[in-house]
Order: C-alpha cells, then sequence, then structure tokens
C-alpha cells in the first residue's frame, strides 16, 4: 500500500486450483464472471448508500483451500465487512467475486500506481521513471526500501502504462472499484516514527530538512515544462522546499492523471477510489499528494496513529480534516491500522467511534489477516449499533 502497507497480498493461482474454486462455485450456483466491461453505459450506482456506516478491509480470505477461504469470507460477512481490498490479477479478483457476491461482500482491485516495484516491462523503459534533485532515478536508486520503484507522472509512457493496468482491472465485470494506491511521489518526508527505522548515509535518519535525495519530480520533461512556464530551471532554484508553486506544479501532475484514470474507470462503469495519506495537508506535505482536489468517487485515507505518532484522537481529527476537503458526491471511509492497537480492544472500538463520529461513511482495516474473532466481535457490534 504505501510505506504503511508494505504487505503485498497478491497471489499467483494454479490452474488446477483455478478449477476446484469453479467446482465449488458451481456447488453454490454461481459462475465466474468473464473480462467483459461492466456498465458499458449504465450509471454507477452509489456502492454506500443502503447503510448508516460501513466496514471494509485490505487483504482477501487467504491463500487457504477453497473451503478455507469460503469460510474465511463468511467470517467477515458475519461481522458485518461488506467490501474486500485485495492485491490480486485478474483471474483471483474474478474468483473473489464470485465468492463474495453471495455473502453480501464486494471485491475492489487494490492497484498499485505509481510504484512498480521490480516491474520488468517499465524496467526497459528507464525514461518513465521518477527523479530525485541529485538527478538519481527511481529506476535505479531505491529510496528507504528496495520495492520504491516510482514512475513519474510526467512521462508520457509511464502515464498509459499506469493508465493500461487500470484499464485491464475497470473491465473486470462485478468489480465494486479500482482502488489506486501508491499514487503519489516517494516520500518527501516519512512520519516520526518511521523514520527511526531507517539510516541515511549510515547514520539515523532525521527529516528535519528537505534532504534532496527523497525529494522527487524532477523528471527531465517536468523541468523543461516548468522553465518554459516560470523561466527557471527547479534544479537551479536556491530553496525549492520553499517554492509553492514548484510544489504544486508536480502536484497537479499526479492529480491530472488521478482525473484520467477515474474517467476510465467510470466509462467501464466502475467506481474509482484511492488509498492516500491520513488528510490533505499531511499529504502535501509528506508525498506530494493533492487528493482534495481529485475527482475521486471514495477516498480511504490511512489514518494510522503509530506512524505519525497520534494517540487516540488522531483518527477522528484526520478523519474531520478529510471530510471538510470532500467534494460534492464524494464519500470518504477511514483507514486504519489494525496493528496501531495490540491487544488494547478499547482502543480499537474507539477508533471506530471516531471514524464515524466525525463524518466517515465506513473504517476500513488494514490489514485482513490481523483480524481476530475479538475485533470481529466489536466490528459485529457496532454494525448491529449503527445499521440496525
Amino acid at each position: 500500500m504505501t510505506m504503511q502497507h508494505s504487505s503485498n497480498c497478491a497471489m499467483s493461482y494454479c490452474w488446477i486450483k483455478r478449477m476446484r474454486t469453479v467446482a465449488v462455485l458451481v456447488a453454490l450456483g454461481l459462475t465466474l464472471p468473464g473480462a467483459a466491461r461492466q456498465g458499458d453505459g449504465k450509471e454507477r450506482k452509489d456502492l454506500y448508500a443502503n447503510k448508516a456506516f460501513y466496514f471494509a478491509t485490505w487483504g482477501g480470505p487467504g491463500s487457504g483451500s477453497t473451503d478455507e477461504q469460503l469460510a474465511q469470507m463468511k467470517r467477515f460477512a458475519d461481522a458485518g465487512i461488506t467490501d474486500i481490498l485485495p492485491d490480486a490479477d485478474v483471474p483471483r479478483l474474478q474468483e473473489l467475486i464470485a465468492m463474495g457476491k453471495p455473502l453480501g461482500i464486494r471485491v475492489h482491485a487494490w492497484h498499485w500506481m505509481m510504484n512498480v516495484g521490480g516491474n520488468e516491462v517499465c524496467r526497459q523503459h528507464p525514461d518513465w521513471y521518477s527523479v530525485n534533485r541529485l538527478g538519481q532515478s527511481c529506476r535505479d536508486f531505491h529510496p528507504y526500501v528496495g520495492y520504491y520503484s516510482f514512475l513519474s507522472p510526467f512521462s508520457p509512457g509511464a502515464r498509459e502504462h499506469i493508465k493500461k493496468g487500470v484499464r485491464e482491472k475497470a473491465q473486470i465485470e462485478g468489480l465494486a472499484s479500482v482502488h489506486f494506491d501508491y499514487i503519489r511521489y516517494v516520500d518527501v518526508v516519512l512520519g516520526a516514527d518511521l523514520q527511526k527505522k531507517y539510516r541515511h548515509h549510515g547514520k539515523p535518519l532525521v527529516q528535519d530538512r528537505l534532504l534532496p535525495e527523497y525529494d522527487f519530480g524532477y523528471h527531465p520533461l517536468a523541468r523543461k515544462e516548468y522553465k518554459e512556464t516560470f523561466g527557471v530551471d527547479p534544479m537551479e532554484m536556491d530553496d525549492p522546499e520553499e517554492n509553492a508553486a514548484w510544489q504544486q506544479f508536480r502536484m497537479n501532475a499526479i492529480t491530472t492523471l488521478v482525473d484520467e484514470c477515474t474517467e476510465i474507470c467510470h466509462e467501464a462503469g466502475v467506481a474509482a477510489s484511492a488509498a492516500v495519506f491520513p488528510f490533505p495537508q499531511l499529504g502535501r506535505q509528506y508525498v506530494r499528494q493533492d487528493w482534495g482536489h481529485w475527482n475521486l468517487d471514495y477516498c480511504f485515507p490511512m489514518a494510522y496513529k503509530k506512524d505519525h505518532q497520534g494517540n487516540m484522537q488522531w483518527v477522528g481529527f484526520a478523519t474531520r480534516e478529510g471530510v471538510r476537503d470532500m467534494r460534492s458526491g464524494q464519500r470518504l471511509i477511514t483507514g486504519v491500522a489494525v496493528g496501531d492497537y495490540g491487544d488494547n480492544m478499547a482502543d480499537f472500538e474507539e477508533a471506530i467511534v471516531q471514524a464515524h463520529d466525525n463524518g466517515a461513511i465506513g473504517i476500513s482495516f488494514f490489514a485482513a489477516g490481523s483480524l481476530t474473532d475479538k475485533h470481529l466481535a466489536i466490528i459485529k457490534k457496532y454494525d448491529e449499533k449503527y445499521n440496525r
């Protein structure tokens, strides 16, 4: 997901396992949906119009047997979870859609956008990658962690590659939304607790100023366009950190890409959603992500309190700030990290209350595999309180 979403749930399933899944679904009177367009001009329905408050989770039912996966899906549904957001390929998403449909569980395609990891297609195009203020390409320089390989929103080839991936997922019949993740730049600043986990030139990482290694967006085409507009090469600025126009210029490139990808989703009849940083101002400051101006249907801000040394008021504050910046017709579902609460079920419960009381239409948990019976019992309690 972001640095905060470090697990990758995508799995490759062999033909035999898929056939076993088909057999179970046929026994249930279901069929696997094809990869045809959903909608074809039909009006999209609001996914969140029938209940007062919704429960979702990033991830899926795991990789056990088909019976085990169905049992896990039923476990989620019995607690009141209506949406799962797995990181999976098209065939796997089709399987999950068919599994979830009779249980009232919708499936969203959790889809990495700017960060492509070791994608071999992208590696054949060095000009697609983001560049930092030192001139280092994210193809070869991986800030913080080895899988950080971000593309540039200023590269036409990179943009087309990203839109192609969104288009492929959007055409899956029965999909609830394409869920954009890593739709941003490399972290300019990490949360205070996250900084403690990394080193900079062999020393503890301290980001009390803008370090050029982590200041991305200096793709040659970005520099050229900016200079043509404002008469100065961003590489030659005395203090690019203080140049608001340069910051906004880079954020606008992400925003236009988001809006183009949202349109692709809408043309296919599915919604567009995204995992974003806790609230718009923090997103702008930390990862140059101006999500308060995006034409999304649903925003899932990741209000992970430990990453930002937040106390129990963090979830409510982040939710309130995000809701305030929502455009007309947009909806917000607050994201929380289950691991932030450990065994403290009272605090986990309070996080649900704060999301609800500060204007979110639901809450999403990272990640599905972390939800114990105790967590699910609390979710069920609030599903009954808010929706029945």
